[in-house]
């Protein structure tokens, strides 16, 4: 008998030295489930889970087991939830910087000591491997909770942020992809602040969300404060067009985005958003580590099952290395383990539902039929495989017919594309509605910073992939978001500028109709009725300005303008939709000139700015006393003051903040650089003033155009409707100001038609059109919804006193830039 066991035994450690394969190794997932049991949960409302009449069932991934049922939110939950967070936010404000640390503080020990039950109800309601949340995303979180108590102790002491306040009552809609990294982006800065939350977790993956919430209240933290919505999408809706709410922040799908912006335009309702769009890029150069590089594909194309905000989707490799690298990739992919997510030695399971394989199945396809060669990892016999995961590579060129990415889908085949060039590179990576995150490997580190500047993206990293940091800005360019997570950034998006009055109206909109044509009634009168002006006969008819030059209006139409007497001023040109479309061309060509010539010389030409408006000081003094209609020149001789003021300051804080060159810390054994980098082109609606002290059209003009082009934006202003000239008149002054062309473009006409043009572009980075009528801001808000881009409708101070002009250069300055986190290793000397 002993014989026979032992040559067992010999034969068995034969096969197992053969294969090298290694045993089942399984974690525990015991503390989730004692958790769970017996566990009545529901809506987490004013400190305690709250029972409701309808209930759902929540599903373990991977085997479809019911792990427990969890009460579905309804609209009186709703409202208790923001009733509550309402009544909480009274005395959570009140409480001081330094109490509300301790509490973000006690919250952070907490997480920390239930980190293993957090990670294994991660695991167990998501089917993601275990050591993702374990390693990754529970640690994350922790930092996120320690850095902004930080923040909360340092707010009311900052003399920076003595002039912002709490918003009041935040919604956080946390996506599938990554519930516990998005719940501590949105909960940790918004509690620093001194806000309160409504939380609206996943509607499959509530289970983590609301684990959290028990935790937070063990921790101490204030009935009221948290508050946690589970349910289906509907939910979503309800909460983030809700009348008590201030601020949304959503993390998911672009098509779930951009019905938010829809659906909140106009209520006031600022939003901070992290879309799943088009998955991050991979740039390998031929002077890469090969094997570094292939390994590290595997984890940033499937971390988290692929279906974090930043996992790979477009792996570009050099042609020099594409035979070898692609060889190397295949055999790194046929080591990829599939299995159960409590199997510690597998690298991918299975998605949270199975329309997620269903769509991955349907791009596989899609590949194949576009003549890409597919290559797939082997899932074992033992596991079904409409259930988990089989991560598939598709080979071959990126013609546009090609393409099998999706914005909308969670998860997708990894394409591998290869290039010639860095250029070539950097332009198919920057082809692309996204811009979230890329990552360049190359050991030659000027090649890799040279290629992180010109990247269309939030985040770079060199050599690596998906590290994220609560210290450090992570955002979304272009069609990836709006806003900013991280750093101090962050802590901006849920603060309010003192003064700042919001925007907003419940009035219904025709969309499709607003703007359609433009409604010259209100600025042109047949001239019968009008009273001519002393003018002589010279006639006076202005034209719009774009490209560095004066134009003709495409339709060759003109306006009336009167002076404040109610007399005929004169002339201005209509602008039209081609206009609008030639003065962004100029724009969009004149932008990456102008940020190329730095800090220094963009500073020196708003210098000569002003002293050129001074040399014309006289001009425009008695051009702003009879187009005003006021007696005495005081209150224009007051408005140039201001202008020159204005100029100044941006003409200053140009070469202050060096937008190219940003900050650098070591953190985790990385220097991050952190660059302030333009929006791009930027669009800029002047509304009339009527109120005291006066019109301020001139002044008004130069505080939009003199902040945007510092810090390296080119810009196209709609002037003001009822006073253009002196929009108009300034640009003779910018003629002989060393501007390059297109940098500072003017159009004159009906502003509602035209704000409709620039809202609805597509190059249009931004759109400002501070304390615009509320249906013309509601539909810029809406339109902008096609590319996510940034609008800003809020009434400024500063745009109504001659005394306080330069007081909200912090809000210009977020509205003027984006951040780009560049991550190098520095682990060349001491390793460990």
């Amino acid at each position: 008998m002993a014989g026979t066991i032992n040559t067992s035994k010999k034969n068995l450690i034969q096969e197992i030295l053969k294969s090298m394969e290694y045993g089942p190794l399984i974690e525990s997932s015991t503390s989730a489930k004692v958790w769970l049991k017996d566990r009545k949960l529901g809506p987490f409302i004013d400190g305690e889970f709250k029972g409701t009449s309808s209930q759902l069932e929540i599903l373990k991934p991977c085997t479809q087991d019911v792990l427990g049922t969890v009460g579905q939110s309804v609209v009186d939950n709703i409202n208790s939830a923001v009733s509550s967070a309402l009544k909480a936010a009274d005395a959570w404000t009140k409480l001081s910087g330094h109490e509300r640390a301790c509490h973000l503080y006690s919250l952070a020990r907490h997480l920390q000591k239930n980190a293993t039950l957090l990670a294994q109800m991660d695991s167990l309601n998501r089917g993601v491997q275990c050591r993702d949340p374990k390693e990754f995303d529970v640690p994350a979180m922790v930092r996120f909770f320690y850095h902004y108590a930080g923040w909360a102790e340092l707010l009311s002491s900052s003399s920076e942020l003595q002039n912002w306040r709490p918003v009041g009552v935040v919604v956080g809609i946390v996506s599938e992809s990554s519930p516990l990294m998005t719940l501590a982006q949105v909960m940790a800065p918004a509690l620093a602040a001194g806000n309160t939350i409504c939380l609206k977790p996943p509607e499959c993956a509530p289970l983590s969300s609301l684990l959290f919430a028990n935790i937070a209240n063990q921790a101490g933290l204030p009935p009221g404060v948290i508050n946690v919505l589970p349910g289906d999408s509907s939910i979503e809706q309800q909460l983030a067009t809700h009348a008590q709410v201030s601020n949304v922040i959503f993390s998911g799908l672009m098509s779930v985005g951009r019905h938010l912006r829809e659906q909140t335009a106009g209520l006031g309702i600022h939003l901070t958003m992290l879309l799943n769009a088009g998955k991050s890029s991979m740039l390998v150069f031929d002077s890469a580590d090969l094997d570094s590089a292939v390994d590290r594909v595997v984890d940033a194309a499937w971390f988290n099952q692929g279906q974090a905000p930043w996992c790979l989707g477009r792996l570009f490799v050099q042609e020099s290395v594409w035979h070898d690298f692609i060889s190397k990739l295949r055999i790194r992919m046929g080591h990829i383990r599939v299995g159960n997510s409590f199997e510690k030695l597998a690298d991918v399971g299975s998605p949270l539902n199975r329309d997620i394989i269903s769509d991955m199945m349907a791009a596989t396809l899609l590949a194949e039929k576009n003549g890409l060669e597919v290559f797939q990892a082997n899932v074992p016999s033992g596991l079904p495989s409409e259930t988990f995961i089989r991560p598939t590579l598709a080979i071959g060129g990126f013609a546009e017919s090609n393409r099998v990415i999706d914005d909308d889908r969670l998860l997708q085949p990894l394409s591998v594309v290869p290039f010639r060039t860095a250029k070539e590179a950097i332009a198919l990576s920057n082809n692309s509605r996204s811009g979230l995150a890329a990552s360049v490997w190359t050991e030659n580190v000027s090649l890799a910073l040279e290629v992180a500047h010109q990247l269309q993206v939030g985040t770079v990293w060199v050599n690596s992939h998906g590290i994220i940091d609560a210290g450090v800005p992570f955002s979304g360019w272009k069609q990836s978001g709006i806003g900013i997570l991280g750093g101090k950034g962050g802590l901006l998006e849920f603060l309010q500028y003192q003064g700042v009055r919001t925007n907003m109206t419940t009035e219904h909109v025709e969309y499709k109709s607003f703007g359609a044509t433009p409604d010259i009634s209100a600025v042109s009168c047949p001239p019968s009725v009008c009273q001519q002006n002393d003018n002589g006969v010279v006639d006076c008819t202005y034209k719009l300005y774009y490209g560095g030059a004066y134009k003709r209006p495409d339709g060759n139409s003109s306006l009336v303008v009167f002076d404040g007497t109610g007399k005929v001023y004169g002339s201005i040109a209509e602008g039209n939709r081609k206009d609008v479309r030639n003065a962004v061309e100029a724009a969009l060509k004149a932008q990456p000139v102008w940020w190329k010539l730095g800090a220094h010389l963009r500073s020196q030409i708003l210098y000569n700015t002003a002293e050129k408006l001074q040399s014309r000081r006289e001009d425009f003094i008695s051009h702003l006393t009879v187009l005003y209609g006021k007696a005495d020149r005081e209150f224009a001789t007051k408005e140039l003051d201001a202008c020159q003021r204005v100029l100044f300051h941006w003409a200053a804080s140009c070469d202050k903040k060096h937008v190219s060159t940003g900050e650098i810390s070591p953190n985790n054994n990385f220097a991050t650089i952190i660059n302030r980098e333009p929006m791009g082109v930027i669009g800029a609606v002047q509304t009339p003033i009527q109120s005291p002290p006066g019109p301020l059209a001139l002044l008004n003009f130069v505080s939009m155009f003199a902040p945007a082009v510092c810090y390296g934006n080119s810009i196209v202003v709609i002037a003001d409707s009822v006073h253009p000239t002196p929009a108009v008149e300034f640009c003779e002054v910018l003629d002989c100001s060393d501007f390059p062309a297109g940098v500072v473009n003017v159009l004159t006409g009906d502003t509602k038609y035209l704000a409709a043009q620039l809202a609805s572009h597509q190059e249009v980075a931004a759109l400002w059109a501070p304390g615009i009528e509320a249906t013309t801001a509601k539909y810029i808000e809406w339109a902008s919804s096609a590319n996510m881009k940034d609008t800003w409708v809020d009434r400024l101070p500063c745009f109504d006193n001659l005394e306080q002009v330069t007081d909200c250069s912090e809000l210009f300055e977020l509205h003027s830039i984006r951040y780009k986190s560049i991550w190098i290793p520095c682990e060349e000397i001491y390793a460990n």
